[in-house]
């Protein structure tokens, strides 16, 4: 099914991610000349057993999302649909999901990780106080824009306290983050999103989820055992009081939780600007934990303009989140070429990325003697995609350039048969489009496909009108 060029009043500009049942669209308002996103389920996808509730839900999370204007939370705009699509139109965010902030690894002092969440307390707060129960707070529906504002997306299992659309009994949520009693199937209420905004904080305290496992495993462990506190494993010099906090807001009981958004806020404040006894290795000094830093790893000798350069030129893509990624990228190797590769996978945008990558290779020496600087960079070999919600983002390695060949793609003959290296050199360049579903797409593809020229079509396909023209013109089939 080729993409629309309009979803009602909307003109689809593109693809901005693409899941099991349907695709999220960048698209324009033309009434009141805005962008917005569009998540879009096809009907025709959903198993005819699983439908009613399934478009039930869908349309819950307008409602839901719909009575909250605030900005911390993406706002609705509108709820449509007809015979073959249902659509909710969306506020467009240009950001990043913390999950995937999580994924790299990126470092966060104290006072960068409270500032994250008192954003999500407050817009839990407002959502509370309206009614509605989100039921699936995790990083992956948390996006950071590039000025370091958190947004809370996907309330598409949210309960609003009018709704009977799930009852007692009924599993919803995400098992890593969910509460004790969302485990049971029981009755939920404002505080099981406390419990999960508590699992965010112990995951950006530590860089790993305090309940692992299996799913059975996982629940298990929520509902009965403890987790290691967060200063067993934290790089922070985290005092008690940190562990206590994190303590309050994962308790099984919800009487024994903070009680609210604000409460926990509040809670969350004071501990920031508590004073502890640090070693200085001069003898102890007294600093107010908000102060303390993680500690960074050993890193390779970089010079201080390509660092500089990186952060500069990353930071107009990503925003604040830069300085982090840059610290934690230099730290993992000496290479130059790899360096800029790493960096490069946290743009979305194509043009952006390229421009990153050039202004990069005009820097300096890149690492002091010793290490490997002078190759220079490869280009980008790897991209993020929107995430099938259209809100958080997933990372892929897949290499953009072409090995064995500098040549383009579509320098050999249309007609020829498909070879693997073909496939493989494409699904680099998809990746850029669609990220980590771009091998299954030309999986896909090259098994309907008995020529380059129709592999290359099939492929096409998938992306939106402008993309398509973009990707083919780069792939060396110009508009075929």
């Amino acid at each position: 099914m080729a993409d629309p060029d309009r979803l009602g009043k909307y003109e689809i500009r593109g693809a901005l991610g693409k899941g099991a049942m349907g695709v999220v669209y960048k698209a324009f308002d033309p009434n009141i000349e805005r962008l917005v996103a569009i998540k879009t389920i096809r009907k025709d996808l959903v198993e005819p057993e699983l439908a009613a509730q399934y478009m039930a839900r869908f349309k819950n999370e307008a409602k839901a999302a719909g009575r909250l204007h605030h900005p911390n939370i993406v706002g609705i705009y509108e709820y449509g649909e007809d015979d073959a699509v249902a659509f909710i139109a969306m506020e467009y965010v240009e950001g990043t999901g913390l999950r995937e902030y999580l994924n790299l690894r990126a470092s966060f002092d104290f006072a960068q990780l409270v500032a994250l969440m008192s954003q999500l307390l407050n817009g839990l707060e407002f959502a509370h106080g309206r009614g509605v129960v989100h039921r699936d707070i995790k990083p992956s529906n948390l996006i950071v824009t590039k000025e370091a504002q958190l947004k809370v997306a996907d309330f598409g299992v949210a309960r609003i306290d009018t709704s009977n659309l799930t009852t007692a009994g009924m599993v919803i949520g995400t098992p890593s983050y969910m509460s004790p009693e969302q485990c049971r199937g029981l009755e939920t209420d404002a505080r099981s999103d406390l419990f999960s905004a508590g699992v965010v904080l112990y995951e950006l305290l530590t860089g790993v989820k305090p309940f692992r496992g299996n799913v059975q495993a996982i629940a298990y462990k929520i509902c009965h055992e403890e987790p290691e506190p967060p200063s067993a494993l934290s790089s922070l010099k985290l005092p008690p009081a940190v562990d206590q906090l994190v303590a309050k807001a994962m308790a099984k009981d919800p009487a024994a939780r903070f009680q609210d958004a604000r409460t926990f806020h509040a809670a969350l404040r004071d501990v920031g600007q508590m004073s502890v006894e640090v070693d200085t290795g001069l003898g102890t000094t007294m600093v107010a934990i908000g102060t303390l830093l993680l500690q960074k790893p050993e890193q390779a000798a970089w010079d201080d303009d390509t660092l500089r350069t990186a952060e500069q030129e990353l930071a107009r893509a990503v925003g604040p989140m830069a300085r982090l990624i840059v610290r934690r990228a230099a730290a993992q190797t000496s290479d130059r070429a790899e360096l800029c590769s790493i960096l490069s996978d946290n743009i979305t945008d194509p043009e952006s990325r390229r421009r990153f990558v050039d202004a990069f290779n005009k820097t300096g020496s890149g690492v002091h003697a010793g290490t490997t600087g002078s190759h220079g960079a490869h280009g980008a070999h790897g991209a993020l995609a929107s995430s099938p919600s259209g809100h958080g983002r997933v990372a892929t390695s897949m290499p953009t350039s072409m090995p064995g060949t500098m040549q383009p793609v579509g320098m050999t003959a249309a007609g020829a048969p498909l070879e693997q290296a073909f496939v493989d050199q494409i699904a680099g360049r998809l990746a850029v489009y669609l990220g980590p579903i771009a091998p299954i797409v030309t999986r896909k593809a090259a098994r309907d496909a008995k020529t380059r020229s129709e592999f290359v079509r099939r492929v096409a396909d998938s992306l939106g009108t402008q993309e398509r023209a973009a990707f083919l013109r780069e792939v060396g089939y110009g508009d075929s």
